[in-house]
């Protein structure tokens, strides 16, 4: 008996535990939300986007939907806590009004995403979604509000000096609330932007979404190098973030030269050719006349040659290429050095009048001075090239016994030098014969004068001798060693030119 009744009670629980292994799964709930994600961190000033998706019983054609903002403590779906009612729109809160947006107005593709605008700090919390006289979604998604983080975007294309350019802010957000307030503002080492067109503009992307910007149009220069560029950008008034660039401007300036362009011989040549220019410019410095390039450097090359010789003077060039131009500059060295006395240096005695010529040659141009400069009657003074030459006359009467110096001197140096005197005779000669023209009148007269008396004598010593002659015969002995060969001539007929010594 005993053991009927307990074969009965274990078929029994057997059964049992076999029916509930076979019993159907419960239905899914045709009602659900999905939140992506259910946790949403928005910036102030910003938007926040809930994105969601729901589902419902397929009897259900859904036409309004209702956003409620869940206070603490308390059911979220009652009239008060609208924040956003697709079909009375003026049953939202008024904080909320024209804040809230679906990104989808069709609900029948149960997309139940929506964008809250103008996000501030007071709009944290957790929302909840319904279909009116449907259905209440029991899950909620969460806003949290942070402090305004995200930067302007600048955008800055390649700057020319010279050539228009505009630069571009863009507001953080893609938000379709209220506009933000853009601006631009200056900072470095140039003035202000001049003559700048500041335009603020806006982009709808999609029905729910804008993005706001800003350009700045003006034209660069060098002075703009460098110059750090603010765009700040204002969200209702109160918030604010801000994006700073540095501007890089393509330019290059004139190269210039400095340095002592005048040195001494064996002194030290130091030029500096620096240009400013962006990017950095390659400099070569080079002597005119020669084909190899003495240095090369990056924006400031300084040359230095030791043991400067005259042949070190010349004209030195520096150049730059930068991108497409090539720019040059040079200057003119000049070698200083000691004046010399050149040969042909000296002076000449002739006459009443002694010349000295003293020819010179130093750079810079020599100066010459004659310490008997105050006995001179005449100092001439001509320049070829670096040399001079001085000419000086002296009074004959002045120089007797006399040392003639010639003095050179510039910024090197002094050299001093006697000179040598060279007599001239024939020049002398010269000068007498001229004075010998200066009496000959007086000469002719007086040869004249001569000739005449000795022509009165003549003639009267000749007739005296005739009157002789006739009344004295002649000896042999005093006769005429030179006669006149004539035909027919009777001896009263000779005549006597001279006689002999007695």
């Amino acid at each position: 008996m005993w053991v009927l009744i307990w074969a009965a009670l274990l078929f029994s629980l057997t059964e049992r535990a076999t029916c509930r292994k076979l019993a159907a799964p419960p239905t899914a709930s045709p009602w659900n939300i999905i939140f992506s994600p259910a946790e949403i961190t928005a910036e102030k000033g910003l938007c926040a986007v809930i994105s969601c998706t729901f589902t419902h019983p397929d009897n259900i054609n859904p036409t309004t939907a209702i956003w409620f903002k869940c206070p603490t403590n308390d059911r979220c779906d009652q009239n008060r806590n609208i924040i956003f009612h697709s079909e009375t729109p003026s049953k939202a809160q008024e904080g909320f009004k024209q804040r809230v947006s679906l990104l989808e107005t069709d609900l029948t593709k149960k997309n139940c995403s929506v964008i809250i605008n103008d996000i501030r700090e007071n709009d944290a919390g957790e929302y909840q979604f319904r279909l009116p006289g449907s259905y209440t979604y029991l899950k909620k998604v969460k806003i949290t509000v942070s402090a305004l983080t995200q930067k302007p975007s600048v955008l800055i294309p390649p700057l020319a000096e010279g050539e228009p350019a505009t630069l571009t802010c863009t507001a953080p957000g893609i938000c379709s609330g209220t506009p933000p307030h853009i601006t631009w503002t200056w900072r470095g080492t140039g003035d202000n932007i001049r003559d700048n067109t500041i335009i603020q503009m806006r982009e709808d992307l999609t029905i729910v979404t804008t993005t706001h910007f800003s350009t700045l149009i003006f034209t660069p220069s060098a002075e703009h190098h460098n110059m750090m560029v603010t765009c700040q950008v204002t969200f209702q008034k109160k918030y604010q973030i801000e994006e700073t660039v540095t501007l890089n401007v393509t330019y290059v300036k004139d190269p210039q030269i400095t340095g002592n362009k005048m040195v001494k011989e064996d002194g030290i040549l130091d030029l500096t050719c620096s240009v400013d220019s962006y990017p950095p410019s390659d400099i070569t410095w080079s002597k005119n006349g020669t084909s190899a390039p003495l240095q090369n450097y990056t924006e400031n090359a300084t040359l230095t040659i030791s043991n400067v010789t005259r042949e070190h003077a010349g004209e030195y060039v520096c150049t730059v290429p930068h991108l497409n131009r090539t720019m040059t500059a040079s200057t003119v060295v000049t070698v200083m050095y000691l004046p010399v006395i050149l040969p042909g240096s000296g002076c000449v005695d002739q006459a009443e009048v002694m010349t000295c010529v003293c020819v010179s040659q130093g750079v810079p141009l020599p100066l010459i001075e004659w310490p008997l400069l105050e006995l001179s009657t005449e100092i001439t003074t001509s320049v070829l090239g670096s040399s001079v030459n001085s000419t000086m006359s002296l009074p004959v009467g002045n120089h007797n016994n006399t040392t003639v110096e010639c003095v050179s001197r510039n910024v090197v140096g002094v050299v001093r030098e006697k000179l040598q005197v060279t007599q001239k005779g024939g020049k002398q000669r010269d000068i007498s014969e001229e004075c010998g023209n200066a009496v000959l009148p007086w000469t002719i007269a007086g040869v004249s004068l001569s000739v005449t008396v000795a022509l009165l004598i003549y003639l009267s010593t000749n007739a005296y001798i005739r009157i002789q002659g006739k009344n004295v015969k002649p000896k042999e002995e005093d006769s005429t060693y030179i006669s006149l060969d004539k035909k027919y001539t009777s001896q009263e007929e000779y005549e006597v030119i001279a006689r002999r010594p007695r």
